[in-house]
């Protein structure tokens, strides 16, 4: 059997095209709020506080709410010590790779093991969460990474960098690791603007974006190092096991709704990657209709996640998010969907594009703001 691929790239840039008009409308519909005096004296006052001010507040509320680094520690040192009982393990890195879920911990809990000011830490612990911080980061800049290869702008690229690493809680501010990188992306900074149209060598191991920049090109999705054909196995296990269960209800397994009586496969726990394998098909393990219907599972969450990305604010907020989702899939998956790097090129001219307007019109501060 053969699987049809490629055609769903352009329409996904066509939804692209459809909901940066209407970002664009909604944005020019936001109302502006303000704080107003509402005593029962016959003038009011209104008060706007300005993005300083707003942001200030926001970090002492959040600052007052946050754990001390002595709690952090406990709870992290008592999380590692279930992962390991439940693991059946006793190391936090195996082979060289993270072998524990940091999924559900904090940047702030993580930036806590990784400085292991209290010596509660091993030596594995601290870096599986260093790469683990390192990996977070990387998933946040990545799509500035693209930008910048194809503009030759890595000045913006480090200006990126630095504000994800402003988005720090106070504590992370306070490690010698958070100092050192931030030292390490300004410099950064001021040599790409020296030197536009190639990264800077700044030669500081400190230096996260040129560590992003030396990583081989690798996919952040946790099957990520798993064999095509352990997906398959785990795949045809894991259809065997719902056909079973639906005999055992006196059903047949169903991948479409035009059976009303059978068992509606459940695709839940089917990561995007392993669909993509199915619907390829490559060594058709799969039949027709259960490799369709992984096609068809995978389109609509791609759909949807392409609709998620329109929800920043503006063309530029909206690319990034779309550039972040092209980097995170697997060569399966872009192979099934028709993603090729012409849908990146597309996608950075409109972020370039949105740049030109914004800077001709004098709305953005550009790289002067970080001087």
């Amino acid at each position: 059997m053969s699987i049809s691929v490629g055609s769903n790239a352009a329409s996904y840039l066509n939804y692209a095209g459809n909901a940066y008009g209407a970002g664009n409308t909604a944005s020019k519909a936001s109302p502006t709020s303000t704080a107003t005096d509402t005593s029962s004296s016959s003038s009011s006052t209104s008060v706007t506080l300005s993005d300083e001010a707003k942001a200030y507040l926001a970090q002492t509320a959040a600052d007052s709410e946050q754990p001390s680094v002595a709690t952090l520690t406990t709870r992290a040192r008592a999380w590692f010590d279930q992962q390991y009982a439940a693991l059946g393990t006793s190391s936090a890195m195996l082979d060289g790779q993270v072998a524990v879920d940091f999924s559900g911990q904090t940047r702030t809990t993580l930036s806590v093991i990784a400085d292991n000011a209290q010596s509660q830490f091993s030596t594995d612990e601290v870096t599986a969460a260093t790469r683990t911080l390192q990996s977070r980061f990387n998933d946040a800049v990545s799509p500035h990474v693209v930008i910048a290869r194809h503009t030759g702008d890595y000045a913006s690229l480090y200006a990126a960098a630095s504000d994800y690493l402003d988005q720090a809680g106070s504590d992370e501010k306070a490690t010698a690791a958070w100092k050192d990188q931030k030292q390490a992306v300004l410099e950064g900074f001021v040599a790409a603007r020296a030197s536009f149209g190639k990264a800077p060598v700044t030669g500081n191991d400190a230096d996260p974006v040129r560590a992003l920049l030396d990583k081989a090109p690798t996919q952040t999705s946790t099957t990520t190092d798993s064999s095509p054909d352990t997906l398959v196995t785990n795949a045809r296990a894991m259809l065997d096991a719902q056909a079973g269960s639906a005999r055992d209800n006196g059903k047949d397994l169903v991948f479409t709704g035009s059976r009303q009586t059978g068992q509606q496969v459940d695709f839940t726990d089917f990561d995007n990657r392993t669909l993509a394998i199915m619907a390829l098909n490559a060594d058709a393990s799969f039949s027709a209709q259960e490799a369709g219907a992984a096609k068809a599972e995978l389109n609509q969450r791609s759909r949807s996640s392409v609709l998620n990305a329109f929800r920043g604010d503006g063309i530029k907020a909206n690319s990034l998010a779309l550039l972040q989702q092209y980097q995170k899939m697997s060569s399966e998956e872009r192979s099934v969907l028709g993603f090729t790097e012409d849908y990146a090129n597309r996608i950075v001219a409109n972020y370039r594009t949105a740049t030109s307007i914004q800077n001709s019109l004098g709305s953005g501060a550009g790289l002067a703001a970080y001087l």
